[in-house]
């Protein structure tokens, strides 16, 4: 096995901090979505139901999005191929819902969304590499 460069462990211990992140604040939106939901069904509010059937829903894809992060992050630290490919990915869904978030925003918007689109468009650099790509087994 090659050695892990410097720069993949690092990226694989962000997106396993992401991946926890997202599993506390999913599980949180979920667990209150499920609340409201209960409650709302109960008592006969629509609205409130409805309010809590979107966040369960928003909970149950954000948990599998923490899973495919923290998937990432193991298959990153071994080096894995599938990895590479996941975490090109997930970055590249960062870069689009960032572009989006800076243009449907005002200036501040605009000016904070393109800062923050700097990391994800070093990592995505940083992942099409010619020497990373090779140390993951691609062309």
């Amino acid at each position: 096995m090659q050695e892990r460069p410097t720069g993949i462990t690092i990226l694989a211990v962000i997106f396993l901090i992401m991946g926890l992140l997202s599993l506390v604040w999913s599980g949180i939106v979920f667990g209150f979505g499920s609340l409201n939901l209960f409650f709302g069904a109960i008592f006969g509010a629509d609205a409130m139901a409805a309010y809590g059937s979107a966040n369960v829903w928003a909970g149950v894809l954000g948990l599998a999005a923490a899973g495919v992060k923290i998937g990432v992050a193991v298959g990153l630290l071994y080096m894995k191929q599938w990895a590479w490919y996941l975490a090109i990915l997930a970055v590249g869904l960062s870069l689009i819902e960032g572009v989006f978030g800076v243009f449907n925003g005002g200036i501040f918007a605009f000016i904070c969304g393109g800062i923050g689109l700097i990391i994800p468009i070093a990592i995505f650099i940083y992942l099409l590499r010619p020497h990373i790509r090779q140390l993951f087994g691609l062309s």
